[in-house]
């Protein structure tokens, strides 16, 4: 067998991650507006609609490990496909009367981490020169995605009840799974490691890189989750369609940016000393947000922020997947991806109360601080990274030639 024939079911494999990954995406970005909007019209306090998304943040952090631990007892597609139907069959919670089945609703979405369950299969079939590329393009086009279904979402739910819009979106991650069901290929970790020493069985590299990760998503999330929309209505005076529009171009420029800068990013360039670096730029982009600036201006630096942000996660995304052992992949991934959440919605109430007591300017302060700690943590990264061999198989590879 030649070795492009080889390649061609790597490559569907991939493809085939991807359309999962990107349906439930574009199902969490329309949720992202259709339930403001939906509830917001229906009278529902503004405390009750955050909690909404305050419980689907509280569910990441505890997804990890949890996808991670079924990803290596049951096999990757099996966890991959029960994900998908999960994410379709918790849809149908809204046709419930009462707020408590949403409540369930966006707690289960949120545990259901898909970047996880799709990470494994691009490490394991995806070619060691490709994976770079690979990985940044099915979670930076996950961030399009997610843009795309803001406005998707949000022009349905002008048309249509809340109910049907979901079903909608239900029948696209319905769709996707019936696809893999039929063409994905199933893999079984070997190496079954308990619970409690899940924690010490982790390359150290894993736990260094998922806590700098860690502190630059608390970082953005300080000032990018509540600080921006709310700033740009009251302050600079915003219309809710023009900030909503704004958060799209947001999710799709960074989505751009990651997927583009890995495919033309050197190879040559140290990590190390890229992450320290770039994420370093972030820190005079914050003290300018910090300022007094007219509307275009501020959004200058927004873009300007998640521009230097795409691009250190390209390289957060890459390291991840070299770092990761072959052996247990899903549970070295579900370390450090529980490391980058769990900042988050610590980040978002801090900056609450900061914004609340001390003004807009001391989120961004906030920011810098936690900036500047991710940057510190990378320094503890080895000097030297090494990745595979040009050319070497992967796991699945050596698997499937048995």
């Amino acid at each position: 067998m030649s070795q492009h024939e080889a390649a061609s079911p790597f490559r569907l494999t991939i493809f085939i991650v991807a359309l999962g990954y990107w349906s439930a995406a574009l199902t969490n970005g329309a949720l992202r507006v259709i339930l403001p909007v939906y509830y917001a019209a229906a009278g529902v306090s503004i405390t009750k609609i955050a909690f909404l998304f305050f419980l689907f943040k509280l569910a990441e952090i505890f997804a990890p490990l949890g996808i991670g631990l079924t990803l290596n007892r049951y096999g990757y597609k099996r966890t991959f496909l029960g994900g998908l139907a999960i994410h379709s069959l918790i849809s149908f919670l809204y046709v419930l009367p009462g707020l408590l089945a949403v409540y369930v609703e966006r707690f289960l979405r949120g545990m259901l981490y898909m970047a996880d369950m799709s990470a494994v299969y691009v490490k394991h079939f995806s070619s060691p020169e490709n994976r770079r590329f690979h990985i940044n393009m099915m979670l930076g086009l996950k961030e399009a995605s997610k843009g795309g279904g803001m406005l998707i979402g949000g022009l349905m739910i002008a048309v249509m009840t809340l109910q049907h819009t979901l079903l909608v979106f239900a029948l696209l991650t319905t769709a996707a799974a019936a696809v893999g069901l039929f063409y994905l290929p199933d893999l079984r970790e070997q190496v079954k490691i308990p619970v409690l020493q899940i924690w010490g069985a982790v390359d150290q590299r894993i736990k260094t890189l998922g806590l700098g990760f860690g502190f630059l998503n608390g970082a953005l999330d300080a000032w990018g989750v509540v600080v921006l929309p709310v700033y740009l209505t009251t302050v600079l005076g915003a219309s809710p369609a023009f900030v909503g529009t704004v958060m799209m171009a947001w999710y799709i420029f960074h989505g751009l940016v990651v997927t583009l800068f890995s495919k033309f990013a050197k190879v040559s360039w140290d990590p190390k000393k890229f992450l320290i670096f770039n994420g370093s730029m972030l820190v005079p982009v914050c003290l300018g947000l910090s300022l007094p600036l007219s509307l275009y201006s501020y959004l200058g630096l927004v873009f300007l922020y998640m521009f230097f942000f795409s691009a250190c996660m390209v390289y957060y995304n890459h390291l991840m997947l070299e770092f990761a052992s072959e052996e247990k992949t899903s549970l070295d991934l579900a370390t450090y991806t529980t490391l980058t959440n769990v900042f988050k919605p610590i980040a978002v109430f801090v900056s609450g109360l900061l914004a609340q007591s001390m003004g807009f300017a001391a989120t961004y302060y906030f920011s810098i601080v936690l900036t500047v700690l991710s940057a510190l943590t990378c320094l503890a990264l080895p000097r030297k990274m090494q990745t595979l061999p040009h050319g070497a198989a992967s796991y699945a590879g050596s698997i499937a030639a048995k």
